[in-house]
């Protein structure tokens, strides 16, 4: 049986191990403020953000699909005002990690189904 907390701490830490891998030690902030784009940078950031926000709501199948519609939402909105490249890559990441923690979960007969596919 997956336990939904173990997931989210495995995933939390790898999206931190990509954040600290990609920046070199430096700050995620001092690229931002360089103004040099780091997609992936971004993406890790956005992944680990996502899933800390699952934390802060339980890691439920409701909590779940409530994020994933929000940060669809975030992102489609980003695509139209046609973002750059570090914002699409940090609500992308936020979206792909919440579409992966719910299907690691989905096979298990007490995570429960939604409604939709996040």
């Amino acid at each position: 049986m997956i336990d939904a907390i173990s997931v989210l701490e495995e995933m939390t830490a790898d999206a931190v191990s990509v954040i600290e891998r990609a920046a070199g030690g430096a700050s995620v902030c001092s690229f931002t403020k360089s103004g040099v784009p780091v997609p992936g940078v971004k993406y890790a950031e956005g992944r680990w953000v996502a899933l800390r926000e699952l934390k802060l709501q339980g890691a439920t199948p409701a909590a779940v699909a409530q994020l994933s519609a929000t940060w669809r939402e975030r992102l489609s909105g980003l695509h139209a005002r046609d973002a750059g490249s570090d914002w699409l890559a940090y609500a992308s990441g936020g979206v792909d990690a919440l579409a992966e923690f719910h299907s690691r979960l989905a096979a298990e007969p007490w995570w429960g189904n939604l409604d939709h596919n996040p």
